[in-house]
């Protein structure tokens, strides 16, 4: 009972149903089932039991509730070949599936149910299905870092929330980053057309995960809190001044047309078809002052060329900055996507 979950898409939910064909095939004894969700930090309550499929499949049945929101991908190298669902309904419920109990009980599945395979570890948590708990359940996904998707996919009814919810995780981000300094890792990328500048990055930490500036006139609309974002084609497309708070670890609001956001993340890639000697260049005659604490925000320099992609180092001089080739070329075909977290 549950929802299936899409190959490559790392979910969280704080609920999961796995199911495992012939487990004893896989090595997935009872004991070592116990053994490897004992491994698992933060689960407040399992279950397990067996069942002989109509066509005669051997199956266990298993269903964890964490204490926070646990990712598929946790789930999966846990139990790879297993069968994953997001589970819905209430503790209770999904126990009695598992058990073929309550409801299940006068069910014809109730019949596949091995009998004595039933085991448990903790206390089946107590949900009361209702308005109050349900906002309950939503405050925590919200703190847990649970993205809109997320949340609709745990519980389709919030979607005549989703205004709200758009505030309550503004609430709890400014109270998360209001005292707290980030620590930026900015990267400043150029190169031709075609080389894959943007896509490297998005691949990197997945596109769900990473905010894409594109429209310079309201550039933080639609921001909901990732941790990594990109300015496009940037070409001093922001005013220096802001810039510079922008590229700070300090508390941030950014100004928004209807609700202000607050700032919560710690990558930041500045996407470019010119080299950074082209930024800013009135700023650099007016102000070198000015043009030097932007270059000192920047950690690295990134060049994609056709072939080969070049990592430099920017050195500041008093009579400006000298860009420092750090690394050789490296032709495409050796680089790896997730090199660019690495950079």
């Amino acid at each position: 009972m549950g929802e299936n979950i899409e190959n490559g898409k790392d979910t969280r939910s704080r609920k999961w149903q796995i199911t495992i064909n012939n487990p004893k095939e896989k090595g997935l004894t009872h004991e070592e089932i116990c053994k490897r969700i004992g491994d698992m930090r933060g689960i407040m309550y399992w279950c397990m039991a067996d069942e002989i499929g109509e066509e005669g499949t051997y199956h266990t049945h298993i269903y964890l509730h964490g204490i926070n929101a646990i990712r598929f991908s946790t789930i999966k190298g846990k139990f790879d070949g297993g069968h994953f669902e997001m589970a819905k309904g209430t503790a209770q419920q999904n126990k009695d599936y598992v058990a073929k109990d309550g409801k299940w009980l006068n069910d014809r599945k109730h019949e596949t149910c091995v009998d004595g395979s039933f085991y448990e570890v903790g206390e089946c948590p107590i949900e009361r299905q209702g308005k109050r708990n349900d906002l309950d359940d939503l405050y925590a996904m919200i703190k847990e870092g649970l993205s809109n998707y997320d949340i609709l996919e745990q519980n389709p009814s919030f979607m005549l929330n989703l205004d709200k919810i758009e505030r309550a995780r503004q609430v709890v981000n400014e109270e998360r980053y209001k005292h707290e300094w980030r620590e930026l890792d900015v990267t400043y990328i150029y190169g031709t057309t075609g080389t894959g500048k943007t896509r490297g990055v998005m691949e990197c930490y997945g596109y769900e995960s990473v905010y894409r500036v594109t429209d310079y006139l309201h550039p933080f609309d639609n921001y909901k809190g990732q941790d990594v974002i990109v300015f496009e084609e940037f070409r001093s497309s922001i005013r220096v001044a802001d810039m510079l708070n922008y590229l700070d670890g300090y508390p941030l609001e950014l100004p928004c047309r209807y609700n202000n956001k607050v700032a919560c993340f710690t990558k930041v890639y500045l996407i470019t078809n010119i080299p950074l000697s082209e930024q800013y260049t009135n700023i650099q005659t007016e102000s070198p002052e000015t043009w030097n604490a932007f270059l000192r925000r920047i950690k690295h320099v990134v060049q994609y060329k056709e072939h080969d992609i070049l990592k430099h180092n920017i050195r500041l001089l008093d009579g400006g900055f000298v860009g420092l080739l750090d690394d050789e070329g490296v032709p495409f075909d050796k680089i790896k996507v997730a090199d660019i977290s690495k950079l």
